[in-house]
């Protein structure tokens, strides 16, 4: 089987290309630049966000050593990351915090979310909230 990596443009392989409405694309190269700085922007955008995943979310979550299950497993040692821990109940919201404050940094003052179960919804309600 082959894999295939986007060129410069996001193009997969021979035909491939971006999966997405023509109409899209302008956000979505606004989306790319914005985040690229970001990436970047040490003292800024990373410094801010790892703040709200440390004292909002409360990242990082613990290890936690599940003797009696390492015991029943005989010799597997097991230990549970505990994300349930984390603000919101769960991992999302570590995703989340990033593209809110990456869509306030671009002065967007609405934020959506596609959501099936309802989780990342809550999450991204909960970082659009902070």
């Amino acid at each position: 089987m082959n894999y295939y990596f986007p060129d410069k443009k996001g193009h997969f392989g021979e035909f491939g290309g971006k999966f997405v409405p023509e109409t899209v694309m302008p956000a979505l190269h606004e989306l790319e630049k914005a985040y690229l700085e970001a990436k970047k922007d040490e003292n800024g955008f990373q410094a801010e966000l790892k703040l709200y995943l440390r004292d909002y979310a409360g990242r990082p979550t613990p290890l936690y050593f599940a003797e009696r299950l390492t015991h029943d497993l005989k010799g597997a040692k097991v230990y549970l990351k505990r994300e349930d821990l984390a603000h919101t109940g769960a991992h999302k919201i570590n995703n989340t915090l990033g593209q809110v404050l990456l869509a306030t940094k671009m002065g967007k003052t609405r934020i959506i979310a596609e959501t099936g179960a309802g989780q990342h919804g809550v999450a991204t309600a909960t970082a659009a909230a902070v």
